[in-house]
Parts: C-alpha cells; sequence; structure tokens
C-alpha cells in the first residue's frame, strides 16, 4: 500500500533522523532515508525543503550555510582525520615507517593521501568518505581533477563499508569520463586485499 505523506508523518520522519544524527538531513540523506518521502516529492509537494523546514518550526532552514553546514563541516574534518590516522597506522605496520611518505606533494601544490615505496612498485592511497552514491560521484569527480597528473598506482578508497566492491565497480564502468587505468576505486575490505598482495610481491622481490 502506498504511504500517504502527511506533514506529521514527515514530522516524524525528520525528528527521527534528528535523533539518529543530531541535526536536520541533507537532500541526498532525504532521498536514502527509509522513513522520509524523496526530495523531488518534497519539493513538489511543499515548494521546496527551505519551504517545509519552516511550516514545521526549525530554525535551520537554509542548511547550505552557517551553523548547520559549520557543524557538517567539523563532522567530515574529524571523520577525515581518523580514516587517515587509522590507515597510517596500518601501513606503518604493513610496510614499515620508512616506506611510507604521508601527503606527498606532487605537480606542484596536490598531495596524495599516503604514497608508499615498495620494491614491486611504487603506489598511492586516497582515502575518503562517503554517505551516499551521489556524494560518492561528486568526490571522484573532483578527485579525478586533482590526480590527472598522477601516473602511478593509485588506490581511491571509500570507507563507508556499506559500499560493496561490485557497486563501485559498476559505477566505474558507466562513467561518462572514465576513470584512467592507473586509478581504481576500491572498498576498504578491497583495499585490504590489495595491500596483502602487494606486501607478498614485494617480499617476494626483496628475495631475488
Amino acid at each position: 500500500m502506498k504511504k500517504i505523506w502527511t506533514v506529521e508523518r514527515i514530522k516524524e520522519g525528520f525528528e527521527q533522523f534528528i535523533t539518529d544524527n543530531q541535526r536536520l538531513p541533507t537532500a541526498g540523506e532525504i532521498d536514502t532515508s527509509g522513513y522520509l518521502p524523496s526530495s523531488r516529492y518534497i519539493q513538489k509537494r511543499f515548494g521546496g525543503l527551505e519551504k517545509l523546514r519552516l511550516e514545521l518550526g526549525y530554525t535551520d532552514v537554509h542548511l547550505g550555510h552557517g551553523d548547520f553546514r559549520g557543524r557538517i563541516a567539523t563532522e567530515a574534518g574529524q571523520r577525515s582525520k581518523i580514516l587517515k590516522e587509522d590507515m597510517q597506522s596500518v601501513l606503518y605496520t604493513k610496510f614499515g615507517h620508512d616506506s611510507v611518505e604521508s601527503e606527498k606533494a606532487f605537480c606542484g601544490r596536490q598531495r596524495v593521501d599516503f604514497y608508499i615505496y615498495t620494491p614491486a612498485g611504487n603506489f598511492g592511497i586516497d582515502i575518503f568518505y562517503a554517505e551516499t552514491m551521489r556524494t560518492l560521484q561528486s568526490s571522484v569527480n573532483i578527485k579525478m581533477k586533482r590526480y590527472q597528473e598522477f601516473k602511478e598506482l593509485l588506490y581511491l578508497t571509500v570507507a563507508n563499508e556499506d559500499f560493496k566492491q561490485t557497486e563501485l565497480d559498476t559505477y566505474a564502468k558507466n562513467k561518462n569520463n572514465p576513470l584512467p587505468p592507473n586509478i581504481h576505486l576500491v572498498s576498504l575490505p578491497t583495499l585490504r586485499k590489495k595491500l596483502k598482495s602487494l606486501l607478498q610481491e614485494s617480499s617476494d622481490d626483496s628475495c631475488k
């Protein structure tokens, strides 16, 4: 049976999201929520998210700036820092401190999160978090511009483990502007397998 999205039911959905995340949802988060209608439905029915937020009595009406945007940026910055610290610890354990360079510069001011030196060949890792496919697509498009002059093997690593490798492969395959052959879009579990394989290759090469 098709749901009837009354204002009261949408309000309940917003309140549930606030309980779970301590803030209002963005348009992309509304589209992936199981207890809210699509942002397109809200646009057609209520004239947009800003009008609906105002009608529901919320003070954070404009989410693109101000305190809300500041909180989002702070959360993202803290998460990015933790992801990179965790990845650095893993790489140090596997390859050693001398073989791992953080924030390595290339082509002037561009930087890659991690650059790893191995006997089997050097490679880079960029690790990032994406909540939805929409934010993942946006992040990948930005990173493609950043890494267009990076010629060595690079793993663009999606830290959100809700994304499966098959889903990332399908997205990469169907991109209008394909990823360069040296850039691989991978999930975190896939990267772990790649690192294990690369470590074994390096060990084999060092014994020759």
